[in-house]
């Protein structure tokens, strides 16, 4: 890419408020004055580096602020400040004109302040709140530029904002997408962007549906919306919270993390470092808490889908060579996020069939009314009458707690191709033939040892017949020849007795 064609994707401050260890002293940074961050040659990832520009003096008790000109590498072969720079060196400059800017190696412009010939003279940074302003020749006079106009994702003690309002913008740690944050008059939105959808995570709102909120206050107890009359309508964190950690140290600021979370953060004197004194979600309410391919377990670990139900596939490409797809429910599943727009009155198979025709549909989530949550729409194509959100990611998927009837959640997967069909239905017809072959070759071998017991049996009941046979005709012979010399001697017996 061409010098003439950098560009920037700006975030409403350009100077990070930072607490850092002292590099300069100087809480003013005067006309004509240049500040200049240098970038390697080639792209590195994992580059970081931060240079102080003001900073409030040494003596002064800790924390004291610093302004600083901050980059590290980021997503797509850039690099991430108040700015994403795609080329060049970051260059800090409040030129002769009075105008702020920021620029890159090749002198293109990504920001100004739009403060030319308004009689600026420096940016001073106030040591007590962390605001950076651009002060005029007139001390009496508003600035013509500050930061707390134009907050990040942090918002300072003693800092006010006007609603409605985007205020944060905060870039992922692992995927291409990012957090936002944005004041309305009616409600406080956190949002997940992910291309170009938004899908919210987190959001509050006054208890009563009457009340709007005009602008926001930070203090040392937190983060109040109040209405025009200066009346609390929102706090952050709740009341509740609030009482239960009395006598807790007073809140320095509240900050958009790069994990989506919303945090209140209070300086430890005694480490002498920042600790969050609440945070808004747990670890399975976050966005992105398993990343977009794990599901968050109650028992707070990230679990793949397959102990789910489903085994999910690669990202799916939408084009006429992909395979056909299908939708397979997650058993437990539900999601964090909360699509735009969803659709209405339509019932679990029609929100399935609207997810499998879309082709940036990944995964949809079918939340039946509460008024039909026993009723069933047969005519609809089954299942109870409800809301349909459909997603481009399967990010936010966590375990249902507690059981959730009135929700499914459905990821989109390809099905197996003709060949794999046909190889698998070869496989189970081989199966069943071994199976069959299996129980045959058992049943023949019981038939065959029958037989041959039988055969035997047979056998030598044969040869012990013919035995008891031959013993029997033997004994009748023994007696036919025995038999005539008993006659004979009777006969000598009885001439002997006559003849005498």
């Amino acid at each position: 890419m061409s010098p003439t064609r950098t560009w920037f994707a700006l975030l409403p401050v350009t100077i990070l408020l930072l607490l850092l260890q002292t590099a300069f002293s100087s809480l003013d940074f005067p006309r004509d004055t240049r500040f200049v961050v240098h970038l390697p040659d080639a792209y590195q990832p994992g580059f970081a580096q931060r240079a102080t520009v003001l900073e409030a003096a040494a003596g002064e008790p800790q924390p004291r602020f610093s302004a600083a000109l901050s980059v590290q590498a980021g997503i797509g072969g850039g690099y991430v400040c108040s700015l994403v720079v795609l080329l060049g060196n970051v260059t800090l400059e409040l030129a002769g004109d009075g105008a702020l800017r920021l620029t890159d190696g090749a002198g293109t412009v990504g920001w100004w302040s739009g403060t030319a010939a308004q009689g600026t003279k420096a940016l001073h940074l106030d040591s007590t709140t962390g605001n950076l302003l651009l002060l005029g020749h007139n001390s009496k006079m508003p600035p013509a530029w500050q930061s707390f106009d134009r907050p990040t994702a942090v918002l300072l003690q003693g800092q006010r904002l006007h609603v409605p309002s985007p205020v944060a913008l905060r870039l992922t740690r692992t995927s291409p997408a990012s957090y936002q944050l944005e004041f309305y008059a009616e409600r406080i939105t956190a949002y997940l962007a992910f291309g170009d959808r938004r899908y919210t995570y987190w959001e509050v709102a006054p208890r009563n549906g009457n009340e709007t909120m005009a602008f926001a206050r930070m203090d040392e107890s937190g983060l109040t919306m109040l209405d025009s009359s200066g009346r609390p309508v929102v706090r952050i964190p709740p009341a509740a919270e609030k009482s239960a950690g009395a006598g807790r140290q007073a809140v320095r600021f509240f900050e958009l993390g790069d994990d989506g979370n919303l945090g209140l953060y209070s300086f430890d004197q005694g480490p002498g470092k920042f600790r969050a004194s609440y945070k808004a979600l747990a670890f399975c309410e976050l966005p992105l808490a398993c990343g977009v391919r794990r599901v968050c377990a109650s028992s707070g670990r990230c679990e793949d889908f397959s102990l789910y139900g489903v085994d999910l596939p690669p990202p799916l490409a939408c084009n006429t060579t992909s395979p056909p797809y299908d939708m397979v429910e997650g058993k437990g599943v539900t999601t964090v996020l909360k699509a735009d727009s969803p659709l209405t009155n339509v019932s679990v198979q029609q929100c399935v069939d609207q997810c499998l025709q879309g082709c940036s549909c990944a995964a949809a989530l079918h939340v039946r009314d509460g008024d039909d949550a026993g009723i069933v729409d047969d005519t609809a194509g089954g299942g109870g009458i409800g809301v349909c959100y459909q997603y481009g990611m399967t990010g936010g998927a966590r375990e249902v707690i507690g059981g959730s009837p009135r929700s499914s959640y459905w990821v989109k997967i390809a099905k197996p191709s003709t060949d794999y069909k046909k190889l698998e239905e070869q496989e189970e017809e081989y199966g069943a033939r071994i199976a069959m072959h299996n129980k045959l070759l058992i049943i023949f071998g019981v038939v065959d040892a029958v037989a041959i017991s039988l055969s035997v049996g047979l056998g030598v009941y044969y040869v012990r017949q013919r035995a008891v046979d031959a013993e029997g005709e033997a004994a009748e012979d023994d007696e036919g020849v025995a038999e005539p010399d008993r006659d004979s001697n009777r006969t000598d017996t009885a001439g002997a007795v006559q003849g005498s």
